[in-house]
């Protein structure tokens, strides 16, 4: 189920032209009821029903466990959005002065931000790699790595331009330095393009579901790869086996084997069902398909897009990238305003200023008419 037949489903979708998953996902109804249902169980039996909470977390792990055998190769934890991911690395990893992080000009505020305070913390020096660089970006990160790298961070898919990076390539590199680790953020990446965290390389991989798989917000996931979970201090002991007495005679030892060693804490649970719905669907439909979809309405919408002569769609210039159902249109006339006067029209993109550009995502349930809307549109502005 895929064009049409889904956005029957998408209650954004039916009044808008909303080409902004890549922001946010609509969630379809069906999934939404279910989510209600199992919150709204949760009010009448009572949030601290311990039963009931204990089920529902559980169910939450049986989740996990599946997402784990959709991801060979390491343990996943669940996580409330990337941005929790990305801290448990950073702030696990055993940083001392004088080391070395690796990132590019293309990063989300959620890796930046965390970057800088680490990097504030522990002393640490902060490199890097344009996407832009002359000889590619496999080129440009080799070109900084040296002893010192303790971790290379970057985006599977850029949320700036859409194009997709060629991550197993840069840990091929990164793999001449037994010190480094590798944290690949794939929040655009997971439902627009076909995943597979052991086959990029990364030693960390964090990915959500509220976006491209349009799942309710508040759920996404870090796989961690087997072995590396004893390098993250954030890990936590073996649940159960904590008290004070233990604690004052040595630190508590850490739970290297499993997902849960990342996720101690109070959560709403019984949400996850939402993305377990979608997970469904993507399984069933099958990842590949759908991303082939997408990826055909993203290819016509840039030839068609090129034909205006205001705008311009950014495509890679490293032939190691590729194109993805993201993209990014410059508007030499507009720059970033242009979204604005399309919301104005009813079709939902997302403004770009460091690029005067607007982004648009092309989602499952996006169809060739939201592309005649969107010219439509733009030829009203």
């Amino acid at each position: 189920m895929f064009g049409h037949d889904l956005k029957v489903l998408v209650p954004a979708a039916l009044s808008h032209t909303y080409l902004n998953t890549g922001t946010l996902g609509p969630t379809p109804t069906s999934v939404l009821a279910a989510t209600t249902a199992q919150e709204l169980e949760w009010a009448e039996v009572g949030p601290g029903h311990v039963p009931f909470y204990l089920g529902a977390r559980e169910e939450a792990r049986h989740f996990a466990h599946r997402l784990e055998q959709n991801f060979p190769g390491g343990t996943v934890s669940l996580t409330e959005n990337n941005s929790a991911g990305i801290l448990n690395v950073l702030w696990g990893i055993d940083f001392q002065p004088g080391d070395e992080i690796i990132t590019t000009d293309q990063e989300h505020g959620a890796v930046l931000y965390a970057v800088s305070a680490v990097a504030r913390r522990f002393g640490l020096r902060i490199k890097v790699a344009p996407l832009g660089h002359a000889l590619g970006i496999v080129r440009a990160i080799e070109e900084l790595l040296t002893p010192k790298t303790r971790l290379v961070i970057l985006s599977h898919v850029s949320h700036v331009t859409g194009w997709e990076l060629p991550v197993s390539a840069i840990a091929e590199e990164i793999g001449h330095y037994p010190r480094c680790r590798f944290l690949v953020d794939g929040a655009q990446a997971l439902g627009n393009i076909v995943v597979d965290p052991q086959a990029t390389g990364a030693d960390f991989y964090v990915f959500c579901g509220h976006k491209w798989m349009m799942a309710p917000a508040g759920w996404a996931g870090l796989w961690v790869r087997k072995g590396r979970l004893q390098d993250l201090f954030t890990a936590w002991a073996v649940e159960g086996t904590m008290n004070v007495d233990a604690l004052t005679n040595a630190p508590f030892v850490p739970d290297v084997q499993h997902g849960t060693a990342l996720e101690f804490g109070t959560r709403s649970w019984p949400r996850v069902i939402g993305w377990a719905l979608t997970w469904d669907y993507y399984e069933e439909e099958g990842f590949l398909h759908q991303a082939t979809y997408q990826r055909g309405l993203a290819d016509e919408a840039r030839s068609r897009l090129a034909e205006i002569p205001d705008l311009t769609p950014l495509l890679p210039p490293d032939p190691m990238m590729r194109n993805t159902a993201l993209m990014t249109v410059v508007s030499a006339r507009h720059g970033a305003d242009i979204a604005e006067a399309l919301w104005q029209k009813h079709v939902y993109v997302k403004p770009v200023p460091e690029q005067h550009a607007m982004r648009i995502a092309w989602a499952l349930f996006n169809t060739e008419e939201d592309l005649d809307a969107l010219l439509s549109a733009i030829g009203r502005i």
